[in-house]
């Protein structure tokens, strides 16, 4: 039961296109939780400090918008929900793993990602239920649909683009740093890992390799020539595929010598990317959206949009507030590894200057945040110690 809770909670699905099961599943587990304690057959282990934090920022994060008379008030709404899904996450801890926590989500964690490679190579292989399965669990993308970016889509999830990207960057990195201190992931869901991570965008292809370097281990090389040989074969074979020149432009502009990253990259150089005025810098200008709509000034970038909003405070609150999770993961999982702080600290800075990384309520944060859970570290309060028999 905890890996079909699990898989709705982390990968949030919009079934049907609207019905979240984040939120859903969330509920459910709050109930029964609910239920159980009133019965005296469980306790809840509420992490005080976390909540704290969670909370901090929803308050923190409406004063750019009050103080610059804005009226928007979209951050503080993002982080609403973002604490919403915190506090599910607590729910779906206590109910299905307060007795053997990490173990038991690793497992459940893997069977996720063999769904999602089911669900992806089946939506590949262009078989068209699969292919309308995996697109009702997202929102309506119209101008997606039939385009080289639809693949995009074909996982079992709400999130897409560059904030699935994200997330499988996340979970690669944390698999394997839990691999490195325990050796007891066999090396086939790094291969299905990097399959559903391609499929989500180019930027998981490159930074899947910075993660691959620092927690590299020999008997990950078979698979890795396996993913690579997949990968050139189609590059010199089917160059001209639409999803094959869209996911692995990086790879083919590379073999033909066409010197760009990737066309992404280009436009976030040539039009996301500026230096905000003094004044925005200090203390921003209240806007994350414009009010004529899209992002206000026109930018990608999680560092300007942050900084555009409430300037290099907010900027270090969204840093500070992302670093908490990260360094009580470390603490919990990693006896306190600076290895994995530090460079997973790296790659969401690296992606930060792309798009929002910093404490955005994407499911990248939520498995931040439920990863967190895992371990002592930090200030619990246990609810109804004294358990009736």
């Amino acid at each position: 039961m905890s890996v079909l809770f699990n898989l709705f909670y982390i990968y949030d699905p919009w079934l049907f296109h609207f019905f979240r099961m984040a939120f859903f599943t969330g509920f459910v587990c709050i109930v029964v939780l609910v239920y159980l304690y009133y019965q005296g057959k469980r306790s809840i282990i509420l992490p005080v400090d976390s909540l704290a934090v969670v909370l901090g920022l929803v308050g923190l994060s409406i004063i750019p918008a009050l103080a610059h008379h804005t009226n928007d008030f979209s951050v503080t709404l993002m982080y609403v929900k973002g604490a919403m899904l915190f506090i599910f996450g607590i729910a779906l801890y206590n109910l299905f793993y307060y007795l053997q926590p990490q173990q038991r989500v690793i497992t459940d964690l893997k069977i996720g990602i063999v769904v999602q490679a089911i669900v992806g190579f089946l939506a590949l292989a262009s078989i068209p239920f699969m292919i309308d399965f995996a697109l009702s669990t997202n929102a309506v993308f119209p101008r997606f649909y039939n385009s080289e970016q639809e693949y995009r889509l074909y996982n079992f999830t709400s999130s897409g683009f560059f904030q699935l990207s994200l997330f499988y960057v996340v979970l690669l990195h944390f698999l394997l740093a839990y691999n490195d201190k325990y050796n007891n992931i066999s090396s086939i869901f790094l291969f299905l890992l990097l399959f559903i991570g391609l499929i989500s965008g180019r930027t998981f292809l490159m930074l899947s390799l910075v993660s691959i370097a620092i927690y590299f281990k020999w008997r990950y090389i078979p698979v890795l020539f396996l993913f690579g040989a997949i990968c050139l074969f189609f590059v010199f074979n089917f160059p001209e595929h639409k999803y094959v020149a869209h996911a692995l432009e990086p790879l083919i502009n590379l073999v033909y010598g066409k010197g760009a990253v990737s066309s992404s990259t280009d436009t976030l150089m040539e039009k996301h990317l500026f230096i905000p005025q003094l004044k925005q810098i200090l203390i921003g200008d209240g806007y994350y959206f414009a009010p004529q709509g899209g992002y206000y000034g026109g930018t990608d970038s999680g560092f300007l949009r942050q900084l555009l909003y409430g300037g290099i405070v907010y900027l270090l609150l969204c840093f500070a507030v992302t670093a908490y999770f990260i360094i009580r993961i470390a603490k919990n999982w990693f006896n306190g590894s600076l290895k994995f702080i530090l460079s997973t600290l790296l790659l969401l800075s690296i992606l930060h200057i792309k798009a929002d990384t910093y404490a955005f309520p994407g499911i990248m944060m939520s498995l931040l945040m439920f990863l967190s859970l895992f371990g002592k570290e930090g200030k619990h309060k246990i609810l109804f110690k004294q358990l009736k028999k």
